[in-house]
């Protein structure tokens, strides 16, 4: 076996050597080629930013977190990998190339007729061709965008970087907004719920109970004392008081556990709605910059020396192929039987 893969690659070495003028004329004519098309190419720049994003851009989280204090929710805090993954789809939102098509002009710079069916998808996908936004081994998020313009390409990276905040924080205030108004509608109805029971409380204390416990001690003491005494007078007046505390005292009790989980209830409302007021009404950064885009000073594409070797190479192999698949063919029995009776006549 080892000897016959060594006749295999010395045989494919003297086919090689037998065609070689050919096979040298098609890779140097692939050479030029490739490297003249290499040329005609137009190059393109790439400018990339590198962000991470926070655990939260909660302003009330962050802030507001004393009593349950949270490392993680500290102000520098940087997210976890799946904080990382919700913040991809941000950053492809078609607000964000929307805004790119529309500060840049886009349609008109690629060329993309708009009124052509299919043009608004064409021009999405081939913004989505030159803009490459992925997570990176560590955590953080890659931001790149390619162009013909080093300049442009910096502006459209820093303007994705930038609009970010823009759409999560618009997206955020949607939801704050909305927590808001909820609040304040619950807020409403326990306080009117609170009226209620303060006006029912007003009612019962005007057949004079106020503190059910301590004015039942207080008579229970009396009364003791005018038994003792013999105070018949006494002993009916305060025998009337314990009456209407038994008669209103377990409604008092009952409103004033009412009230005070109401009162409870309402203070929880209160400062949710304050926490969703901040929310609402502060912007802050949602993400980290680590390294900023700037204008590159050298083209990412095209690869030149690739571009020609790749050619030269892949023009040698078919063309090798394609003179063996030749040579297979003459040397075929049938064609060797009718050459040999053709020269026999």
């Amino acid at each position: 076996m080892e000897n016959q893969d060594k006749y295999n690659a010395f045989s494919l070495l003297q086919f090689i050597w037998k065609w070689r003028n050919w096979l040298l004329l098609v890779c140097v004519a692939a050479f030029v080629v490739s490297a003249l098309c290499s040329f005609l190419v137009r190059p393109r720049f790439k400018s990339t930013a590198l962000i991470y994003a926070p655990r939260t851009s909660s302003v009330s989280k962050i802030l507001l977190n004393e009593q349950n204090y949270n490392e993680r929710l500290e102000i520098k805090a940087l997210a976890t990998m799946d904080e990382t993954e919700q913040m991809l789809p941000f950053l492809n939102a078609v607000a964000i190339k929307d805004s790119l098509i529309h500060k840049y002009d886009l349609a008109t710079y690629y060329d993309i007729d708009l009124s052509k069916k299919g043009g608004q998808t064409k021009l999405y996908k081939t913004i989505a061709n030159n803009m490459t936004i992925k997570r990176t081994e560590y955590g953080a998020i890659s931001v790149s965008v390619s162009d013909w313009d080093p300049q442009r390409a910096y502006e459209m990276t820093l303007d994705v970087v930038r609009w970010l905040d823009t759409i999560k924080n618009a997206i955020e205030y949607e939801r704050a907004l909305a927590a808001y108004t909820i609040l304040e509608s619950q807020l409403d109805s326990i306080e009117r719920e609170i009226e209620s029971v303060n006006d029912s409380i007003q009612k019962l204390m005007s057949h004079g109970v106020f503190d059910v416990k301590l004015q039942s001690e207080r008579l229970t003491q009396q009364y003791a004392i005018a038994v003792a005494q013999g105070n018949v007078a006494a002993m009916q007046r305060i025998q009337k008081e314990q009456d209407t505390i038994a008669k209103y005292g377990a409604k008092l009790t009952s409103y004033q556990d009412l009230e005070y989980n109401f009162s409870k209830y309402h203070s929880l409302c209160k400062q949710k709605m304050m926490d969703a007021k901040m929310d609402m009404t502060t912007i802050m950064p949602v993400k980290f910059i680590i390294d900023k885009p700037f204008p590159a000073d050298k083209k990412y594409y095209p690869k030149k020396s690739i571009i020609v070797v790749v050619s030269t190479l892949c023009a040698f192999v078919l063309t090798l192929i394609v003179l063996l698949f030749i040579e297979r063919i003459e040397n075929q029995p049938d064609r060797k039987n009718k050459a040999s009776i053709r020269q026999n006549q």
